[in-house]
């Protein structure tokens, strides 16, 4: 067997499954529907060794004593170019000048595509910073990333908790010079509704963009816009909560079905370091919150606790409970969505294709958007 026999609810697009079979019978094929990859198997090629199966199947979370820490980038300038704090940037910066690898989501050249890419210099790191708000296209970086991991070169691999567990899966064994870093994630979203998104922000501008920020802080780290630049000098700046893509992206049309089953959606995580931002953490100290990004940092492993104090930063041990912290202010790291009616689905999709964009949204996501806005007037009010 294979895995065309799993229901595609069961499918997170790791890709782990394509990187680990012999005949390259597996290929990542985008659906007709949702635009969401799924592996298409051709059974010409295909020898039945399960090895698909496998990698998809297993899932191997770390079982040693986790801690939390609040931390903040020292420098201003990095702070206020990364989404929260800023710890992935200096984790990156360390491996880098220290000759290694890392492996993160960037921007395709015409910011129509996230893929994950391999950067051994610094100048490629930028693209790399801040959240994308869309799934990853991984292509070989598996591959690509064990070849690396096999020449003895140290690599920082960051994504989302399935695409760390399905590197690790299809790696099939711990390496020394392999350190992992999974998000705080809050589902991931259509790369055809993304690429749709893009094409109508070009027409209405009359340009090309050439840089997309969905965590834009120049309001404060609460200000929470998305920041889109063309190559005619022009730019979009939006709250998330009035963009259309980022209203899609945070309601439940635009999430991959298997997020609403996530198997990797748990505390117990598959990476060294899980990163994310430390919401709430005025409530717990107030002194570590200015308003410019506190990163919420989990660490799962030994090694990922001597890496992460190895960096030149705020770094505060927070002893809570981080069950409690999470069920209450960060739910997406242990709470599944819940399900939605298939119809409206089904609606905003075919929507999607045959509408333009700012008129599917005020079909589909106008009632989203206003919920979404009226619940934060009464978060700040509480």
């Amino acid at each position: 067997m294979n895995v065309s026999v799993l229901n595609p609810n069961e499918c997170c697009g790791c890709t782990a499954c394509y990187a680990t079979c012999p005949t390259r019978a597996i290929t990542m094929q985008a659906d007709e529907i949702e635009g969401f990859l799924y592996p298409l198997v051709n059974e010409d090629k295909c020898i039945n060794c399960g090895k698909c199966l496998r990698v998809c199947k297993d899932v191997h979370p770390y079982d040693e004593k986790q801690k939390v820490y609040a931390c903040w980038s020292k420098d201003d300038s990095l702070r206020a170019k990364s989404s929260s704090g800023g710890v992935f940037s200096l984790l990156a910066e360390k491996i880098l000048v220290e000759g290694g690898a890392v492996c993160a989501v960037g921007y395709s050249d015409d910011c129509k595509e996230c893929l994950h890419k391999i950067i051994r210099t610094t100048d490629g790191l930028d693209d790399l910073r801040r959240a994308k708000f869309v799934q990853s296209k991984k292509y070989d970086v598996f591959i690509d990333t064990k070849a690396v991991l096999e020449s003895g070169v140290k690599v920082l691999f960051c994504g989302t908790p399935c695409e760390v567990g399905g590197l690790r899966q299809f790696l099939g064994k711990e390496y020394e010079n392999l350190f992992t870093c999974d998000l705080i994630c809050g589902c991931v979203s259509s790369p055809m509704v993304y690429r749709t998104y893009i094409d109508y922000l070009n027409k209405k501008f009359g340009a090309h963009t050439v840089s997309v920020n969905f965590k834009d802080k120049r309001k404060g780290w609460r200000g929470k816009a998305i920041a889109v630049e063309f190559d005619n000098g022009k730019e979009y700046y939006n709250s998330i909560f009035d963009d259309d893509y980022c209203v899609s992206f945070h309601s439940r049309f635009n999430i991959r079905p298997s997020c609403f089953n996530c198997k990797y959606r748990s505390l117990q995580r598959v990476a060294d370091i899980t990163l994310g931002d430390f919401w709430a953490i005025e409530k717990y100290m107030a002194e570590y919150d200015d308003n410019r990004g506190t990163s919420f940092v989990l660490v799962n492993t030994i090694k990922g606790d001597i890496l992460l104090k190895g960096l030149d930063m705020y770094l505060h041990p927070m002893e809570i409970d981080f069950e409690e912290y999470a069920k209450k202010y960060n739910w997406c790291m242990c709470c599944n969505p819940s399900g939605m009616p298939e119809d409206e689905r089904r609606n905003f999709y075919n929507d999607v294709k045959s509408m333009p964009f700012d008129k599917m949204a005020e079909k589909d996501l106008e009632v989203i958007k206003q919920t979404r806005k009226q619940k934060k007037i009464e978060q700040k009010q509480l």
